[in-house]
């Protein structure tokens, strides 16, 4: 494993902290290929273009992601939007690592995939738009459960289904809840629409 892979994590000032922020910030340009926070859950079902995540794709493959080779250019290759996504476990974990993988020296990141290097924001771009590949999934199956209920339900369930169904159409999908729920992420109701147990965190919520 590179020496950049480390599991203890460097002392970061505030300064050192935004620089590293501002490396992973990506163009404005790739704004528009990841659905806004705000945008309704609906309609983040309604979203077609969404690439699949790689599920041969796993956290062992940390290290394979960040190279010493430096990237001469800020842009993508014109295929990098078709391409499959890292899962967001793995997203995720490069973005805990990246200041520690910067601090050690590494200087671009490398889809072990594909040639070439990438610039460093490839790394948030990534994660938000795994976020919202990863929200779509549990929505959607909570959707399907739903409309399996209102299949036999009488008419009071069905009023409540259909109420639920009209939420989905106002709630941001990665928004957070608020008054005593605030605690919780609007993605979590997802967990409440199916028929698998509940979990501890939502009852001590």
């Amino acid at each position: 494993m590179n020496s950049f892979i480390q599991d203890s994590a460097i002392d970061l000032s505030l300064d050192l902290q935004q620089h590293y922020a501002h490396l992973l910030v990506f163009p404005q340009c790739y704004d528009s290929f990841i659905p806004a926070p705000h945008l309704p859950i609906s309609a983040l079902l309604d979203f077609t273009n969404l690439p699949p995540f790689d599920h041969s794709l796993t956290v062992a493959d940390l290290h394979r992601f960040f190279t010493s080779k430096h990237c001469v250019t800020n842009d993508v290759p014109a295929d990098f939007l078709d391409r499959s996504l890292p899962p967001l476990s793995l997203s995720t974990q490069l973005l805990n690592t990246f200041s520690q993988a910067y601090h050690d020296g590494v200087k671009s990141v490398k889809d072990p995939r594909f040639l070439g290097n990438l610039p460093f924001w490839v790394v948030q771009y990534w994660h938000d738009l795994g976020c919202a590949i990863a929200a779509k999934e549990r929505w959607s199956l909570a959707r399907d459960w739903l409309s399996g209920q209102r299949e036999n339900a009488d008419t009071d369930l069905a009023a409540a289904i259909d109420e639920v169904f009209s939420s989905l159409r106002v709630l941001g999908w990665g928004t957070t809840l608020r008054g005593p729920a605030a605690a919780l992420q609007v993605l979590d109701l997802a967990e409440f629409l199916s028929s698998t147990p509940m979990k501890g965190r939502f009852i001590d919520a």
